[in-house]
């Protein structure tokens, strides 16, 4: 079996961070205020389509 990574919805908070070009603390406060945060046991995720809805909204909003 191959080791083949797909593009997965879910991003940690370094993959969300480098996704929003933002500092970890302003990429993870950002990902919070938008409601991206996902948690699952201890874990938090943050959803990559409810970024993208967020960033799609403003930018129409110009």
């Amino acid at each position: 079996m191959d080791n083949v990574i797909t593009e997965g919805r879910l991003m940690n908070a370094r993959e969300t961070c480098n996704y929003l070009r933002l500092g970890r603390n302003r990429g993870i406060e950002f990902a919070k205020s938008i409601g991206a945060e996902i948690k699952i046991g201890r874990r938090c995720l943050y959803d990559k389509v409810v970024i993208d809805q967020y960033l799609d909204k403003q930018s129409q909003g110009i």
